[in-house]
């Protein structure tokens, strides 16, 4: 029996992890901002530390590839076209983690609804590692194809099957992680031990591919280290402080409310965050007259991710969403149910993308929102679309009409896509801020989206004097910092009639539905309202989290503690003018350990198990 067979399967296996590793080499030259903390010798060492999901890789294309080597073109045409798109699903997990700080995951399935928008985005934000790649990408096809059309076919025999099954076998044995005792998982690249170079570790193309073959499948539960006497004890101090003496609610007539999602508005572009130009110069005047913390803490770096937050008041799932999986389907104590029920009020969500984007106009209707309305709702516009949809101008635009069909009180959540690209109208004025042209066009599309902002407040109140604009951020875009940086948003609470006020403290976005609550209705914790933020109104004592590539952050007062969930160890950070600093573990700041790890997994259980409303239970014991 020849064997041709596993020549022609290491062939495309080896390939491939040449093709692996180039792109990963490529991945740490095109982010080096993000690694240069690490010298040289220690990125080598993460980039080949991640043998396992480079192999796992190659065994899948090869495998795939020579299903079909009894026949030297398909062969050569399908093996050429599986390794091209290895690279270049390698290309495209470079420019998404140059804009969200993490691999692509469950968000490959967007692909599908938004590829013009993926691209044309990729094309004018990269335009010269696009064109490159394409280019490349050709030329390795050509290359490939005349390549592999010179290896030998396999004839059809008695042993074709059984050669077939032991190729099964090994690449079963690649997909598995070689001999280790359990199957290989993206997130098993966290036991190298650091969280940034666990990235390098990671096989981008093994994570897309695993995300794929995954995506019908119910998320999983990431379980943590802990047990239910030890998330006892944390919830008995977690949750103790006495309510304070206040004069709640503050409104005695129920106010229109506005949520402002603002897309990928993070807190290091911003001046009053320590951002050296003023980009948004309203944004900061609004802050002024506003009731404040000194900044918030995303819950995660998707759109739907921060709904959820902000209006449960819960954590998502760990590095996930409950959008489009088997998690939508739980009922969860959103706000604006409360606000429905309560108090009559009509609502709506607007974005200026598609409302089918990663299931985003879904989510919000399944919160409360009783319609939700996308770009492809909206016929009248003033600039030319961008590339993922309406500028914020015409969005806002869109909303004044709609918003006089409304019954008062209303409550809307608005998601624009000024700031979800980097394009403004050509009819706008370029400022400079930076000498890097792709950065200076980000920080335009902000100042031109803070323009809009301005004029769509003031209209509505004119409109309706009695309205309360929530100003915070979805998620963070586009950040090369650090995780905390990651994760900084703004946030404010401005109504023309409240005196404004400065709190010394972040908050969560998890915070966001019990403040709303003390302001509408009261004090939320006499009802037991089932939250697990807090409210700067009614509490004293605040904590954060946020969980990034594997590592559980916890905030609290100017201290940050970073957990690695795979391998247990930790580290501390001082943070100073909005930047975190990396200091030595002192006893307080270690003790966050327990409270991080416990509120973590009580609320990622009742989450999976579907039973959110058991979380008052151990709140208000």
């Amino acid at each position: 029996m020849k064997l041709n067979f596993i020549k022609n399967y290491f062939y495309i296996f080896a390939i491939t992890y040449i093709m692996s590793i180039t792109t990963k080499f490529i991945f740490v030259y095109y982010l080096y901002d993000n690694f240069s903390e690490f010298n040289i010798s220690t990125l080598i060492y993460a980039v080949f530390w991640g043998y396992k999901f480079d192999f796992a890789t190659s065994g899948v294309i090869a495998f795939l590839a020579t299903l079909f080597d009894f026949n030297k073109k398909i062969f050569s045409r399908l093996g050429a076209v599986l390794i091209v798109s290895v690279f270049f699903m390698q290309v495209g997990d470079i420019l998404y983690f140059n804009e969200s700080s993490r691999h692509i995951g469950y968000e490959i399935m967007d692909i599908f609804v938004d590829a013009k928008s993926l691209f044309m985005t990729a094309y004018s934000q990269h335009t010269l590692l696009t064109i490159l790649s394409i280019i490349i990408g050709m030329i390795l096809f050509y290359l490939l194809s005349k390549y592999l059309s010179k290896l030998e076919t396999i004839k059809w025999s008695r042993y074709y099957l059984v050669n077939k099954l032991i190729l099964i076998a090994l690449t079963v044995l690649f997909i598995r992680g070689l001999f280790q005792h359990i199957p290989l998982t993206p997130w098993q690249s966290n036991q190298i031990g650091e969280t940034k170079l666990a990235t390098l570790a990671l096989n981008p193309a093994y994570n897309i591919i695993y995300s794929l073959v995954n995506h019908k499948k119910k998320l999983e539960k990431i379980k943590l280290n802990t047990d239910k006497e030890n998330i006892l004890k944390v919830f008995s101090t977690l949750y103790s402080e006495h309510n304070k003496s206040t004069h709640l609610p503050l409104f005695k007539e129920k106010p229109n409310i506005v949520f402002f999602y603002l897309e990928s508005w993070s807190g290091v572009n911003i001046k009053s965050y320590g951002f050296p130009h003023d980009t948004t110069p309203f944004l900061n005047e609004i802050l002024t007259k506003s009731i404040r913390p000194k900044g918030m803490i995303a819950s995660g770096h998707r759109t739907t991710e921060g709904i959820f937050a902000s209006l449960t008041s819960f954590q998502n799932p760990l590095g996930k969403s409950v959008a489009q999986t088997q998690l939508q389907n739980f009922d969860y104590p959103s706000i604006i149910n409360i606000l429905n029920k309560n108090s009559s009020y009509s609502s709506a969500f607007f974005q200026g993308t598609s409302k089918e984007t990663s299931g985003t106009g879904s989510l919000a209707q399944s919160l409360g929102f009783a319609n939700s309305y996308g770009k492809r709702d909206i016929d009248k516009h003033i600039y030319e679309w961008n590339h993922w949809g309406l500028h914020d101008v015409d969005l806002y635009n869109f909303t004044l009409e709609k918003l006089e069909s409304m019954k008062k009180p209303f409550v809307i959540g608005i998601n624009g896509a000024t700031t979800h690209d980097e394009k403004i109208p050509s009819q706008i004025k370029k400022i400079h801020f930076v000498d890097d042209e792709s950065y200076n066009n980000q920080l335009n599309a902000l100042h031109f989206a803070d323009l809009a902002l301005k004029e769509f407040v003031l209209s509505v109140q004119k409109e309706y004097p009695n309205t309360l604009f929530v100003f915070f951020a979805d998620h963070c875009g586009g950040v090369k910092g650090s995780s905390f940086e990651n994760y900084l948003i703004p946030f404010a609470l401005y109504h023309k009639d409240l005196e404004a006020k400065f709190y010394d403290t972040y908050l969560s976005q998890r915070d966001i539905a019990p403040i709303i609550y003390d302001m509408i209705y009261g004090d939320y914790k006499k009802s037991h309202i089932n939250f697990s933020g807090k409210s700067i109104f009614s509490d004293k004592e605040f904590f954060a989290d946020y969980y990034h590539n594997g590592i559980l952050g916890w905030v609290e007062g100017d201290f940050i503690l970073e957990i690695n969930t795979i391998t247990n160890k930790y580290k501390c950070f001082e943070i100073v003018n909005f930047k975190d600093k990396e200091i030595a573990c002192r006893d307080d700041i270690v003790a966050f350990r327990d409270k991080a790890i416990a509120f973590t997994e009580l609320s990622q259980t009742l989450l999976f198990d579907g039973e959110l409303d058991k979380f008052k239970e151990y709140r208000y014991r």
